[in-house]
């Protein structure tokens, strides 16, 4: 126990005479404590520096800037060092630089003393930026980010303006672009005249429906350019010709088809679209002609009573346009007059008639009737002699009578 209270008693006396320590004293301890780690800190962030060890050298600093925080004569040490290691990695290294300058005044605040250092940052930024941009340039002239090129060129001319360098690679850049755009310009519409002449050999009219979809790609950007224009709204002429050469044709106006296509190959002689649908309108224009000059002859044959001719004409209808409105019945008509022609003719003046007598009745009758007029005579009572019949009575008799003469001749001689 009173080794215990010996010890207590030894402590409270020893914290009484810390807090006996004057404060001026007290600091120049804690100055002696820090001191070791923070010179360490800097010596070793020269020598990181020295080697190129940036990354290593700036996280020193960071550490004797933390060491010397608070602490008026460290922290001007630290911005000293700063300031020192700056100016050695002037000019190639002025990006770490600027790095150390921003870490140091984070920490202590902006310093007139950087004030030169920040200007030659500045210059050494700009010098490096433009010399880049004019390199990046230099390289772009044949691709396809020169626009890109000339851009950022535009905006480090905003930034600095009066630079001679940059304002003459730029002009040098619009000239370059300006030409890059009329030659893209006319290879397009190169490009486009050759679509458009090559819709003369195609056999789909889905591509000449198509066309603009087809092109769009590089044409869209040219709207309102009168020379493609031109050769857009010839495109559209074709397209709308040949839908109206369509149209007529399945309506059976294959003259006027005919018309519309003869334009268009006056025009595109070589286009196959239209020069099939010309051929087209004149096979169906030939048997229009041919239907109507048939039909013409049958009328005609019709009229002068030749019906078998005017069947024929029908007949060969048939073969030129089996769809001939009414062709069956202007047929089946013609037919019918054929048949009543070949017919007798009834109702002709007959002789006068002959008186028989009969054992039932004496009246008179005719010698001979018709084929219709003897189905009126009751049988037993009428005898009736159509005339075939009474041809073939007269024939028969005349033949009998000769018979006998010769029988008569025949005897006469004999008995001689």
């Amino acid at each position: 126990m009173p080794l215990l209270v010996t010890n207590s008693r030894d402590d409270r006396h020893s914290n009484h005479e810390e807090e006996a320590v004057p404060p001026l004293f007290a600091g120049l301890m804690r100055e002696e404590r820090v001191d070791a780690p923070f010179e360490g800190a800097l010596r070793q962030a020269h020598e990181e520096f020295g080697e190129d060890g940036f990354v290593a050298a700036l996280g020193k600093f960071r550490e004797a800037l933390a060491l010397g925080r608070g602490q008026a004569a460290l922290e001007q040490r630290v911005r000293e060092a700063a300031a020192r290691e700056a100016t050695q990695l002037m000019p190639g290294h002025w990006r770490v630089a600027e790095v150390l300058l921003l870490e140091v005044e984070e920490a202590g605040g902006q310093s007139a003393a950087f004030n030169s250092l920040w200007a030659e940052i500045e210059r050494q930024k700009r010098e490096d930026t433009i010399r880049v941009a004019l390199d990046e340039s230099d390289r772009a002239e044949e691709t396809e980010y020169l626009p890109h090129v000339r851009e950022r060129l535009l905006r480090l001319v905003q930034s600095y303006p009066g630079d001679a360098g940059l304002e003459s690679r730029l002009h040098v850049l619009d000239r370059l672009l300006s030409q890059r755009v009329a030659d893209d310009r006319e290879n397009n519409l190169r490009r486009l005249t050759l679509f458009r002449d090559r819709l003369d050999e195609t056999e789909k009219p889905e591509t000449l429906r198509g066309f603009h979809t087809l092109v769009a790609p590089f044409v869209s950007s040219y709207a309102g350019d009168p020379d493609f224009g031109n050769v857009l709204d010839e495109v559209n002429e074709l397209c709308a010709a040949y839908e109206n050469a369509s149209k007529l044709l399945a309506e059976q106006r294959s003259r006027e088809s005919l018309e519309v296509c003869d334009h268009a190959l006056a025009h595109r002689p070589g286009n196959l679209l239209f020069r099939r649908m010309a051929e087209k309108a004149k096979g169906r224009e030939w048997v229009r002609l041919l239907s109507e000059s048939t039909v013409q002859r049958a009328r005609e044959f019709e009229r002068n009573g030749q019906y078998a001719e005017a069947v024929e004409e029908w007949e060969s209808m048939r073969s030129i346009d089996p769809h001939y409105p009414g062709l069956e019945s202007e047929l089946l008509r013609c037919e019918a007059l054929q048949v009543r022609a070949q017919q007798p003719v009834t109702g002709e003046i007959e002789p006068t008639p002959q008186a028989v007598e009969s054992d039932l009745a004496s009246e008179i009758f005719p010698s001979f009737a018709s084929l219709g007029r003897s189905n009126d005579l009751r049988l037993g009572l009428r005898i009736a002699i159509t005339e075939e019949a009474w041809n073939h009575l007269k024939t028969g008799l005349v033949a009998t009578a000769a018979l006998l003469l010769v029988l008569l001749v025949l005897a006469s001689n004999a008995g001689h």
